[in-house]
This record gives structure tokens, sequence and C-alpha cells, in this order.
């Protein structure tokens, strides 16, 4: 591989980073008109998300074993159609039945893509040998940005399903174009005899706290619009804005998250961002108008950004020989909690409130923080 395709490779990975980022931004303004469409409380509704949970936990195994076999630029390749397509299931849904299909088709679709690109992400960085994890998912971040800024305009201007069939059709014509520069599918491909990606006592420990840093950007993802809605009565488009500067935090911190890691290593950065979490999601929750509780989320944000990439990055690492398979270990844990995380959310409001329990999500920065010696080896090159 010479230098040239490495950095075609590098921007042409961040593609599907970008397009995930723009479809899930573009879902979030959906979320409460779903909620609405459907009419039913946020207990059914929270049980309704679990579907998008139940597809991806169930591929993210799956895609470790087929990134063995056929490399993680085709499965980058494949799955990123898949998820522009899937991503109108759930959107377009008139009944909670095919809501529950749609979301568990869209759910499959995410996981196997997320699995495939960061698996990709992971070739590129070593044969670099340097660190471009955290970039890619800052991409990620400034795409759910652009998304959530975008697709409610969109839908406050077209409608749902026109906006929908937007940036389906958008994201699916930038993913194609870009994929044909990864890299060969041979550089990653039959590295192991073991296929299956069930988590191993390696990345057991590192996948739960994935779990966790998940669970929270799952959490504000799928209830910080609802909550800004039922709590500042606010119209959908700007009830999204809540999300989007949590993302555009994000973004932030990843765009310098690769420089970080490089300067004082993953532990100290994890720590730090885990504390910075706590406090900023702590003090959204208690903000009293929607002004200081979009502040608050940006600077929550800016602190989960570099969590998950972190780990990503270790979970590649604790299988050498196998990095898909490592990191689908880590991320079949880490994305149970990204996408089960809602429900539980909305389980604890059917008996408490919604503000009451996102507060959840704090303690879980907690946690991280007491453990965060355990993304040690994502220093390992």
């Amino acid at each position: 591989m010479t230098p040239a395709s490495l950095a075609r490779a590098r921007w042409a990975i961040a593609v599907p980073f970008l397009v995930m980022g723009l479809l899930i931004g573009a879902w979030v303004p959906h979320v409460p008109l779903a909620k609405e469409r459907l009419d039913v409380g946020p207990g059914v509704f929270g049980l309704a998300l679990l579907a998008i949970a139940g597809g991806a936990v169930l591929a993210m195994p799956t895609a470790g074993v087929l990134i063995n076999r056929f490399g993680s630029a085709v499965m980058t390749r494949v799955t990123g159609a898949m998820l522009c397509l899937g991503f109108l299931g759930p959107v377009l849904a008139p009944t909670l039945t095919s809501f529950v299909i749609g979301g568990l088709l869209m759910g499959m679709s995410i996981g196997s893509m997320d699995v495939s690109m960061n698996a990709h992400a992971i070739a590129i960085e070593k044969a670099w040998r340097r660190p471009v994890l955290s970039m890619l998912h800052g991409i990620y971040s400034l795409g759910c940005v652009c998304g959530a800024f975008l697709g409610g305009y969109l839908i406050l201007e077209l409608g749902g399903p026109r906006q929908a069939f937007i940036m389906a059709a958008l994201c699916l014509v930038l993913h194609l174009a870009a994929s044909r520069f990864l890299l060969p599918g041979s550089v990653d491909k039959g590295l192991s005899g073991s296929h299956f990606a069930w988590p191993t006592r390696a990345t057991i420990g590192l996948g739960l706290l994935c779990y966790l840093a998940l669970m929270i950007e799952g959490s504000v993802i799928d209830w910080a619009a609802i909550l800004m809605r039922e709590k500042f009565l606010v119209e959908a488009g700007i009830a999204a804005l809540c999300f989007a500067t949590y993302q555009g935090g994000m973004a932030l911190a990843r765009f310098t998250g690769d420089w970080i890691r490089l300067k004082v290593g993953a532990v100290p950065m994890v720590f730090a961002s885990a504390l910075l979490t706590a406090l900023g999601t702590a003090a959204g929750l208690l903000a009293p108008s929607p002004l200081l509780a979009i502040l608050a989320f940006t600077f929550a944000g800016l602190g989960i950004g570099n969590i998950a990439p972190v780990m990503f990055a270790g979970g590649g690492r604790l299988e050498p020989t196998a990095p898909g398979r490592g990191i689908a270990a880590v991320t079949t844990l880490g994305y149970t909690g990204f996408l089960s995380g809602p429900p539980l959310i909305g389980f604890v409001a059917q008996v408490t409130n919604l503000n009451a329990a996102l507060f959840l999500t704090v303690a879980a920065a907690l946690i991280i923080a007491m453990f965060a010696r355990a993304v040690k080896a994502a220093d390992t090159y």
C-alpha cells in the first residue's frame, strides 16, 4: 500500500461515518413524531425502540464473521447501502407492528455497518501507524449535527416522508461514490481461524464500559428531543437542536481526540471526559430554560465524544490477529447500551418521569471514570 492509497482510503472511510451520522441525525426529529403518530406511552414506545437494539445486537457478531470471510471493505460497501434503505422503515411506519419490523431492519444495518467501518478504520490505523478513529467519529458527529439541522428543516418545509426520501437518496449517492477508494478487501480478510465475535475474557471488561458509554449516547439521541418538547413545549425542529448541539460538542472533541491521545494517553483522556459528561448532563437535566439546557448538553457532548472511539481502538488491539472480531466483541456489548439504553430510560420514565430517568446516564459516566484504566490497550500500536 502506497502513502497515496492510504490517504485516499482514510478519506473514503470517512464517508460511511458521515453517512451514518447524517441518517441518525435525520432520524432524531422523527422520534417525537413517531411517538405521537403511534399514540403510545413512553413505556410502550421504549419497548418498540428495543427492536432497533435487537437488530443491531444480532447483526454485530455476524458482522465479525463476515469481515473475516470477505474483508471489511466489502462489508462496509454493502452495509452502508443497507442502512440508506433501512432508514426508511421506522420513519414511514404507520402502525406499531410495522415500526417494530422497520426498526429491526434499521438496527441490523446500523450494527453491521458500525462494526465494518470501524474494522476498516483500524486497518488504516495499523498501516499508517497513527490514530485516526477519533477524527472519523468526529465526522460521524458532524454528520449527526448536519443531519439534525437539515432533517429538522426539511420536515418543517416538506414533511416527514419527503425528508426521509431526500436524506436516504443523498446518503446512498455519497456512500457509493466514496466506497471504491477503500483499501483492498485482503487487508483484513481471513486473519483468524476463529470467527465468532462474542466477547472474550480480554474484551468483556472494555465492552461493559463501552455499554455504558454508548448507553449515554443512545439515550440522548432518542430522548433529548422528547424531553425538550415535553418540558419546554417547543416544536419538533427546535427540540432537535439539543441533540444537534450535543453532537456538535462530540464532533469538536473527536476532531482533537487523536492529538490528545498521543499527548496524554488514553486513560487520562477517558477519565477527564467521563467527569465532564457527568457534570454537563446533570446541568442539562436541571436547567430551567431551553437555552441553558442546550448549552449544558453541548458540554456533555464535549465529554462523551472521545470515550467510545478509544474503546473501539482498544478492542481492535486486544485481538491483533482478528481486529474485526475484537471490535465486534466490544461493539456487541457497546451497542447493546446504545440501543437498549433508550428503552430502559423509557421504562424508568414510566414510573418516575423522563427528566429523572435520564439521570441514569450521569451515574453511567461516573462509573466509566472509576474504571478508566481499562482503555490502556488503545495506546498500543
